[in-house]
Order: C-alpha cells, then structure tokens, then sequence
C-alpha cells in the first residue's frame, strides 16, 4: 500500500514555507518602509508570525522526510535511493542528507533556526536583517518545490517527496502501477560512519553561520549605517568562524579514519570549496575588530564579508551542479539543478554589487543591465557571455564604489600598529583563498570557453599554439599532483599567517612601543629558534626543504608567543585569553600538518617474488606491500602476519598481527643465502645490522653446493618476529550498488600513528565450493610449446600427452582418458630457478570431469589443466596458411593461481596526534571569544 499522506503533508509543508518566506520578506520590508509606529509594529508582528509559520513548517519538512525514510517507504524515490532496510537507526539520519534535497533542507533548517534568534536578540536591525534571511529561505526552499510553473513551463527544484513511479521510467510500474521495492539501494557506503552522522550537520551549521553577517552587511548598507552593524554582526562572525572550521576539520577527521587515499585532507575540490568562505570569514572577522574601533578598511571589510556567503553558494554550485562531476569524488551528479544555482549566485552576486553602490543612478543603471543580460542569455539562449559581461560590468561597478564612497581621506595608520597587521593578514587570507578558488574553478572555465572554441581554435591554427587548442577543445586541465601545486602555494601563504599570528596580539592600537614589544617577544623568538633546529635534526629536514623549515618555525613561534601571551599580557586571566588559545591551536594544527605529511613513511616496502606493477599500473613496490596469507614479513619497525579473514555484515576484515622485530639467533650449521652463495655459521650467535659485519667472526662461504640447495635456503637477516605487539583489520565494505570500498584500521601511538589499509585482496570466503587459501584461476588457451607470465613465474608448455601406463588403465578401466600437461616453470626473480609441473585433467565421453592440479609451493603457484583438444586445420595467417601448421595441434585450457594474497599499504604519521590536539585547542579558544563578545 503507498502511503500517499505523508509525502503530501511534507510537499504541502514544502510549499507552506516557502509562501512563508516570501511573506516574511514582504512584511518586513513594509515594517521598514514606514515611519509610523503602530503600523511598524504591525507589519514586525506579522512578519515574527509568518517567520515562526515558517519554521514549523520546515520542521514538518524534516518529520516527514524522516518518517519515509525512517519507516521505509521505498513507494518514495527518495527513500528508495538513500536507505535499506539493513541500516543501523542512526545511519538513517546520514541518509537524510546523502541527497541534494535532504542536505538542502538540512541547510534551510539551520538558517531558520539562527533566524529566529535574530528576531529575538536584535530588534534595531531585525527588519533589514531578517528581509535578507527570509530572501535566501525563498531561493533555497525553490531547491526542493518541485513544482512546474504553467505559463513558461520551468520546473523549480526537485521534491524529496516525488513518488518512485513517477521518478524513474521503468517497465514495471506500466504492469503494477503500485508496485513497492522490498528494499532500498542503500548508502554510500562511504558515509556508513559516524563522522559522517555528525560532519554534515555541523558543516551546514557552519554555511548557515555566514548568511548572519552577510545580512549586517547589507543592512548596514541598506541603512547606509557603514560601522553599526558591525558590533551586532561580530560574535555571529567568530561562531562560524569555529563552526565552520569544526565541520571542516571533522570531514578530515572522517577522511583519516574512513577513506583509503591515505591522509586527512587531499585538495579535492569539494575539500576547498569548504576550506575558502573559512578563511575569508577568518579575515573579515579580524577586519571587524579593526573598524569597530576606527573605520580604517571598510570597503575590504564588506567584500570580505559580503564574499564569504557568496564562496558559500559558489561551493554550493560547484559540487551541486554537477560541474565537478569528473574531478572529485565528493560531489553530486546535477540533478538539473545547475540553472537554479546559478541563477541563485548570480542574484546575490548582482544584490552585493549593487548595495555596494553609493549612487542612485549607478545602483539603477546596473540594475537595469543586469536584468537586460539576464534576458539576453536566457531569451537568446548564450548564457555563457552574458555572465561573461555580467561579471565584467560588476567588476567595473565595484572599482566605482570604492572610488565613490569607501577611498579613506584619513592618515595612514602606524606600520606598528595592530590595525596594519590585522589588514596585512586580512589581505594574505584573501590571496590564499583566491588561488585555491582560481585553481578549483578548472572545470568552470571550461564551461565558460566552449561558446568561443572556433575564435580559439582559429588562433591556435594561425599560431600553432597548443594553448589555445587547448582551449579551443574547452580543455584546461585541473592540477595533476594536486598536493603538490597547492603546498606550493599555500606554503608561503601559512607561513606569512602564522607569522603574523605570532607577533600580531603583541601589537597595541594605534603605535606600538618597540622596546617593549622586542622584550616581551624576545624568549618566544629565541626558543623557537632552539626547537626549529631540534626539528630540523630530528626531522632531517634538507636545504631543499628550506620552506618546510621556515613553516615549522612560525608555527612554533605562534604557538609560543601565544600561549606565552597570556602569563606574561593577560596575567593568567582568561576571560580574555579565547583568540590566544585558538591561535595556539591553529598553529598546532599547521605544525601537526606539517610533520605529519612532510615527514610521513611508507613503511610497506614490497621484497615478495612479485612485481606489483603486474597487478596494476598504480602499484608501487616502494609505497605498497604484497602480504601472502599465513606468511610474516618485516615492515618498517615491526613484523607483519596476515592470518585470516572474516566478514561481519557488509565488512570483510583482513586480520594483521604485529609483532615486535628482535635480533635473529643463529645456532651453528644454520645455512643463509646472501645473493647467490651459501654461508655456514661457525658459532651461536645473535645477528648484527649488517651481514657483512658478521661474516668474518661468524660465518664461512661454502665453496660447492647443490643448485637446489641454493634455490631453497632462506636468505639472511638481521630481525625475527619477537612477541605480538597489537592486531590491525583493515576492511573492505561489499557494497554491489555503489561498489566495494576498502577502509583503514590504524594504531595510534602518542607520537605516531600507523596507517593502514588494503589497496587489492580476493574477496570471496571458504564455502562449500571454494578455497579462499588461493587466489581465483584464471584461464589461459593456450597450445603446445606456448608461454604463460604470471606475476611470479614464466611457464613454457612442453607437451600434451595421453597417460596409457598400466596403474592409471587398471584404477580408471577404457572409458576414461588422462590428459597431462609437461610444464617446465621458471622462477621470474631467480631466473636460475626452474621446476616441473604436471597437472593432469580427466575425461569422460568427451567432457573433463575432474582433475589433479599441480602446486609449487616455492613460487606459490598452482596450475590446473582444464580442457584439451585437438584443433584440425592449418593456422591462418595474414597473409593465408601458415606453412608447417598444416598439422593439427592440441589447444589446452590452463587455469593458474596464486596463493591467496593481499596487496596494503601502511604509512607512518608522525607527529598526527599534534593535529588533533590543535583542532580541540582552535575549537575551545574561539568558543571562549564569542561567548566573551556575547557576554560584552
């Protein structure tokens, strides 16, 4: 039965407040459009009502989604293509918000939430304040109406409440119009984490955060009241500040501890278009403190501020519209959505500009132009140039509003002054935010440069530059060693911030006593100093790394002269200390990036008889580590034991134990292979770092051996697994809809963490009708006197031959015949390593019924003769027949196997926990400085 009620209610609920919205707009806009008191007062209680409709009706939203997806009403698409029935209750939250409309709404629920604290903490700025929020309620509720207008036949947004039948065109619903799935696809696996319960909603909280000042700032320039809003806008700053740097730092969080590309931050594209409204809301918030005392850089302080909540929709279009579809693996598929957002972008972009504008002509010329432009690209169907003129003239508008109304008269302010300083690193986070932007943005420039690719193509031809071929065919490439080109960038960046960070608080307002400042930062300076090059020692930094070094040194000087800031300025008081304890931890949380990624050890060094590279081509034999099962290898500090595997639901664990690497003991007679010569100890005694250091007191060469003997003594070595130590389990989560995601398991140490995870493994357990000791076979025809290459070994069919001896006649009787296959098989990594194999197959009435396979347990291979038969004719060429193939030859199936085996790799993390700590410390000291401003 479909349960039509409750998609109706949340649609209707939909609909209610989005005319709610649009309501509340109105009635304030009304309420601030007169003088008169009583009426003021009318249209603010009318406004209030249709607000707080609003709310309710969002929260009636939320119930309704939740119950569909809570209950299981697969009849809905959106519970159909988010959740099962196998979910644990609190990945049914996730499932809220894996789609676009649930993350939407997520969004929208925040903001009318923060809304309604507005109306109820700022009553002098609630009208012009509150038009804005309720403005962008409108836009994003759009995002989820799914409703058709009739007259231009434009659908507005998708509906979480669309019926599955009317979602997807399948057969089926034409035979049972009703019919229900059992059960739904799932989640992602890769959000089957609590992070990813708690990252979402703090990271949306952190996006809502920024439509508050943006609002002030508006309304400031609505009122043309340039510093008032600053006051009220400056505690709601610092709360997104450390909400929105929370929910980032905890998708690094669920990155360490979920994903398998080896870190907590990549520069995905999704990843940035987080990290940049941060640091823009980072550098308006300090801007903010400089002009609430003396307005010295107004016009940065409103383009950064106004900047942040357009980066929000910016990064909003970018992994919504499906633009980032083929460069990060975060982002959604588009949904249609992309005209929606951009038009969204575009208006606030276009409102930005225009509040900007002191003159009443300018406002209205550039309004009027920006509605022609719209026309134009919509009417005439070349969006492209039209946004391409859109941004050209509001670029102009905004040269002319700085000229206009925001070019300071006033002296120029102290070099050591705090207000300089605040604007120097104001100026630095902008660069640091516009060049991940401008890098990011590829896949959008592209889109910008189809329209003009024959003007491209015709200059590229004209020149022969590949440039503009490249542009031509829209084709700019995002960086390709993305961490590479970022950290080249943002290195220098880091360092001017935090270098800043570190002196900045010892500043005073206005000018700055020199003696004073120089005493106060002198022990900070020189200790950091001494710890840099204890860090250089220890870290073995290079001259090449000189920039990594001067980054440890701000950061440890930050960290220093802050935490150094509060005995020494504040004198232990710390209702004041919030900005110092959260550039502590900010510095932390750069130095532990720092160690960590700099100084971060593949420890899984391949030296198995297997060239990974043979498995697949992003293997390497330095960073990954082929581990056979029931085998112990030295890796890094310790010895590793793939032991077993095991599946508990969805997850099939690989169990490593560890154990502690000891000195090996020899006793006398012991036989080692050193390259290609046997030793004999002479005595018991314990091995040393090095072979050659032990020969001459411990070992004698044999001059004469047998070549067999060398093939099967173990080389020497200098460790032996000692006691186990600690077990890991990397996973892999069996997911057929959304594919097998492999997770990692990691050992965390104080100083270090071990990072592991599985890069390659059979995924099939024992049954009834498979070993999983073995790897899968895999099938070879092939005939007589061909090669096989596996990634251990080189077998050369000799012959195909008819067993007919008197034992195999008298056990089997004239109605079965054996086949066997001679194989002469050479070891890949000792080439002067041969063995023979023999499997043999067994066939009855023409059909193999059974067969003896033929292992070598030396190369862990195994070989299976499945088919054999004679194929009569000559074997055609290019050119015809080729001569001598007139007669027939044997054809064989060869199946060939390893010993089952799993290809992981394992990273050392130094100094990660120092991350950690700083993201607690960032957390704590920017909680501490807004509840100090709420409370001022």
């Amino acid at each position: 039965m479909i349960h039509y009620f409750i998609g109706d209610l949340g649609h209707f609920f939909v609909i209610l407040s989005f005319v709610t919205s649009m309501v509340t707009a109105l009635a304030y806009w009304k309420s601030k459009s007169t003088d008169d008191m009583p009426v003021k007062e009318a249209w603010r209680l009318n406004a209030r009502v249709a607000f707080y409709i609003h709310t309710l009706a969002i929260i009636g939203v939320f119930v309704s989604l939740f119950s569909i997806i809570y209950n299981h009403y697969f009849e809905y698409h959106y519970a159909y293509s988010h959740s099962s029935r196998h979910l644990p209750a609190h990945y049914m939250v996730s499932c809220f918000w894996e789609g676009q409309e649930g993350s939407f709404l997520l969004w929208i629920f925040w903001q009318a939430l923060l809304g309604i604290v507005v109306i109820h903490t700022q009553k002098n700025w609630e009208a012009p304040v509150m038009i804005v929020f309720a403005l962008v309620q409108a836009f994003l509720l759009s995002m989820v109406l799914g409703v058709v207008i009739p007259l231009i036949n434009i659908k507005l947004g998708s509906s979480p409440f669309i019926l599955l039948r009317d979602a997807l065109d399948d057969p089926i619903f034409k035979i049972q119009p009703d019919f229900i799935p059992a059960d739904g696809s799932g989640l992602n696996p890769l959000l089957q984490n609590y992070w990813m319960v708690i990252h979402p909603p703090t990271l949306f909280l952190g996006f809502a955060a920024t439509l508050v000042p943006f609002a002030y700032a508006l309304a400031g320039l609505w009122r043309k009241d340039r510093t008032g809003w600053i006051v009220p806008a400056l505690p709601w700053t610092f709360f997104g500040i450390m909400i929105l740097g929370t929910g980032i730092l905890m998708g690094g969080a669920w990155a360490y501890e979920a994903l398998s590309f080896g870190g907590f931050w990549a520069w995905d594209p999704v990843e940035n278009a987080s990290l940049v409204p941060w640091i823009t809301l980072v550098a308006a918030g300090h801007l903010m403190i400089v002009n609430k005392r003396k307005p010295t850089a107004l016009f940065s302080l409103f383009l950064l501020t106004l900047i942040t909540f357009i980066l929000v929709l910016y990064s909003t279009f970018l992994t919504r519209s499906g633009v980032l579809g083929d460069t990060s693996v975060h982002s959604f598929t588009g949904d249609g959505m992309l005209p929606g957002l951009l038009l969204f972008l575009l208006f606030y972009i276009g409102l930005s500009v225009m509040m900007l504008l002191t003159d009443m002509g300018q406002r209205r010329f550039y309004a009027i132009i920006s509605v022609i432009l719209l026309a134009i690209g919509v009417g005439l169907q070349v969006q492209v140039p039209a946004i391409l003129l859109f941004g050209a003239v509001s670029i102009g508008m905004l040269v002319s509003a700085y000229r206009q109304g925001f070019a300071s008269r006033e002296p120029e302010e102290s070099l050591w002054s705090r207000e300089f300083w605040l604007f120097i690193g104001s100026l630095v986070l902008l660069l640091s935010a516009m060049q991940i932007t401008f890098s990011t943005s590829v896949p959008v420039f592209n889109l910008l440069l189809e329209p003009f690719d024959k003007v491209f193509g015709w200059i590229g031809e004209a020149t022969g530059s590949t440039f503009f071929k490249d542009l031509a065919d829209a084709k700019l490439a995002p960086p390709g060693e993305a961490i590479a080109h970022y950290n080249k960038w943002q290195i220098p960046f880091a360092f001017i911030v935090t270098f800043l960070i570190a002196f900045g608080q010892y500043l005073r307002w206005k000018d700055t006593d020199m003696r004073k400042f120089r005493r106060q930062l002198a022990l900070s300076f020189f200790l950091s100093l001494a710890i840099t090059a204890l860090g250089v020692y220890l870290l073995k930094y290079t001259l090449q790394e000189l920039t990594l070094v001067a980054l440890f040194f701000a950061t440890t000087f930050a960290i220093l002269a802050n935490a150094w800031y509060i005995p020494s300025v504040l004198k232990g008081s710390l209702k004041s200390a919030g900005a110092s304890v959260a550039h502590v931890g900010f510095g932390l949380v750069l130095l532990g990036a720092l160690i960590s990624t700099s100084r971060q050890e593949e420890v899984s060094r391949n030296t198995r008889n297997m060239d990974l590279r043979f498995l697949n081509e992003g293997f390497s034999n330095s960073e990954d580590i082929l581990l056979y099962r029931g085998d112990t290898v030295r890796m890094g500090d310790h010895f590793v034991h793939y032991g077993s595997k095991r599946q508990e639901g969805v997850n099939l664990y690989y169990d490593m134990d560890y154990f502690a690497a000891v000195p090996r003991t020899y006793a006398k007679g012991d036989s080692v292979r050193v390259g290609d010569m046997l030793f004999v100890a002479m005595n018991d005694h314990t091995a040393g770092r090095y072979f050659l250091e032990d020969q001459p007191g411990h070992w004698t060469p044999l001059e004469r051996f047998a070549r067999r003997e060398l093939w099967h003594t173990e080389d020497w070595s200098s460790s032996a697994p000692g006691e186990r130590l600690f077990g890991l389990a990397p996973f892999v989560q069996l997911n057929p809809r959304f594919g097998n995601v492999a997770e990692p398991s990691t050992k965390h140490w104080l100083q270090r963490d071990l990072y592991t995870h599985v890069r390659y493994a059979d995924l099939a357990l024992a049954s009834d009708t498979a070993d999983d000791s073995w790897m899968p076979d895999r099938l070879y025809e092939k005939h007589v006197g061909d090669s096989i290459i596996t990634p251990t070994a080189m077998a050369i069919i000799d012959s195909v031959y008819i067993m007919r001896d008197s034992v195999t006649l008298r056990m089997l009787g004239d109605q079965y015949t054996v086949y066997a296959a001679q194989l002469r098989v050479r070891d890949l990594y000792r080439p002067d390593r041969w063995f023979e194999a023999r499997p043999l197959v067994i066939y009855a009435n023409g059909q193999p019924v059974m067969g003896k396979s033929a292992e070598l347990e030396p190369l862990r291979i195994r070989y299976s003769l499945a088919t054999v038969k004679t194929e009569e004719g000559p074997v055609m060429g290019h050119g015809g027949p080729i001569p001598g193939t007139e007669e027939p030859r044997t054809a064989i199936g060869l199946n060939v196997a390893e010993s089952e085996f799993l290809v992981m790799q394992a990273i050392v993390f130094p100094g990660i926990n120092i991350l950690w700590i700083g993201c607690v410390l960032l957390f704590i000291g920017t909680f501490m400085a807004v509840w100090q401003r709420v409370r001022r």
